[in-house]
């Protein structure tokens, strides 16, 4: 049997979609991502707790919308994404900006749209203090608490390249005392997809004792990468329980400080992940002797997680379902790479050419991060609206468009090369 790992979409729709707008395509459901915006603003009704989507989890700019229309803010990592995010008509002030390594011109962007910057360095620190005295922004120190789903995404741990080292912090406020700059607020992050609760309530305690040292305290940022479950038998992230924990201490917190202070949490990949699939079809199935192989039209170079972070997806056949027989198979991608695999030992339907596969749980950190290696075109985005309809919210580029627009953003048109026919 293949797996027991819910389907969101019915099948029938989802190979219909399939059908239509050809694959590899990206689905995504509106109905759910409002759906879990709307959960997460229900956890603290009585605090003064918002939520900053991550735009690197999902920029498309409909997914984007969306999240807006629900009162939500931005965690942004990068000048381009605040830009999409102004370009989107977000109020500034609804966008937090954590840099990392920036650029002088990427500072000054920044300092020029008015959005909060988060400084992750003493030097950076410097530079925006000198630049811009009598201003206000917020500093994001290193907590040395340990989490993530993988030792790529630990981001607080001792040797984390992120944050400042809270040895240091009261030099940084020394920094922007010197030059007339407001710290207003403190932030840290310990990883994505955080695998035990009492670390994030760990690094909510070092940040409410860190914030005493910052006399012009606005709000506190304590990140999040809330996980989501990936394979049919883990167990969800418990949100209600983790709110209950935090909010006695966040309550005490505000009875003492003595001013008005916000609280920040950024879920990361939990509002869209689940909300996202990844729909390809099959080319080749192939018997190479020891292991059975499903080929399909798509790879690492669209969903890179199982090749960078040893990655679970659960991969369902949305054609062959009724099949009696399965088969246990690798889920090869059409990358020419070795490690080019989304699946491992998978137990599937028995598959041929022309079946469609849903690789669930792709909804963050899928199209962000996909590449055209190979030179292979980028997958469509279908949205499904909360309203039932279908809706194209990103299209998929031919070969030959693919390779015409590669030779025109490199300084040659097609007919400088020869056409080929």
């Amino acid at each position: 049997m293949q797996s027991n790992h819910p389907l969101p979409v019915d099948p029938d729709r989802l190979q219909a979609i399939a059908q239509k707008w050809g694959t590899p395509t990206y689905v995504y459901m509106e109905s759910m991502i409002r759906e879990r915006c709307r959960m997460l603003k229900t956890l603290f009704p009585d605090l003064p707790v918002s939520w900053l989507y991550a735009v690197k989890a999902n920029d498309n700019p409909h997914v984007i919308r969306i999240i807006a229309g629900e009162g939500l803010g931005f965690d942004t990592v990068s000048y381009e994404e605040v830009l999409l995010c102004l370009r989107l008509d977000t109020d500034p002030r609804d966008i937090f900006y954590t840099e990392n390594n920036m650029t002088d011109a990427e500072m000054h962007g920044a300092a020029r749209q008015g959005v909060v910057l988060n400084i992750g360095s003493l030097g950076r620190l410097k530079a925006f203090c000198s630049a811009y005295p009598g201003s206000e922004c917020s500093i994001r120190i290193k907590p040395d608490i340990s989490d993530g789903h993988h030792a790529k995404v630990d981001t607080g741990n001792q040797d984390s390249k992120f944050g400042i080292r809270m040895d240091l912090i009261a030099q940084a406020v020394a920094i922007a005392r010197d030059h007339g700059v407001r710290i207003r607020g403190i932030h840290a992050h310990i990883g994505s997809g955080i695998q035990e609760p009492e670390n994030l309530l760990a690094e909510i305690e070092v940040l409410l004792k860190s914030s005493s040292l910052l006399e012009d305290l606005a709000f506190i940022n304590f990140g999040g990468g809330i996980p989501i479950p990936y394979r049919a038998n883990e167990t969800p992230f418990d949100l209600q329980r983790f709110a209950q924990l935090a909010s006695g201490r966040l309550r005490d917190f505000l009875s003492t400080v003595g001013k008005p202070v916000t609280f920040f949490f950024e879920p990361g990949r939990w509002i869209v992940g689940p909300a996202g699939l990844l729909l390809t079809q099959v080319n080749t199935v192939k018997d190479q002797g020891r292991k059975k192989f499903i080929g399909t039209d798509t790879g690492f170079n669209h969903l890179l997680r199982p090749a960078l972070y040893d990655a679970y997806h659960e991969v369902v056949s949305i054609t062959a379902r009724e099949a009696k027989s399965t088969q246990t198979y690798h889920v090869a991608g059409n990358i020419c790479e070795s490690g080019d695999m989304l699946g491992l030992d998978r137990s599937l339907p028995e598959s041929k050419p022309g079946d469609y596969l849903a690789i669930l749980d792709a909804g963050a950190y899928g199209m962000t991060m996909a590449s055209q290696y190979n030179r292979r075109a980028l997958p469509a985005e279908v949205l499904i609206t909360s309203d039932g309809y279908h809706k194209t919210i990103r299209s998929r580029k031919s070969p030959e468009e693919t390779v015409d627009d590669f030779l025109r953003e490199t300084g040659l048109a097609a007919n400088q090369v020869g056409e080929v026919s």
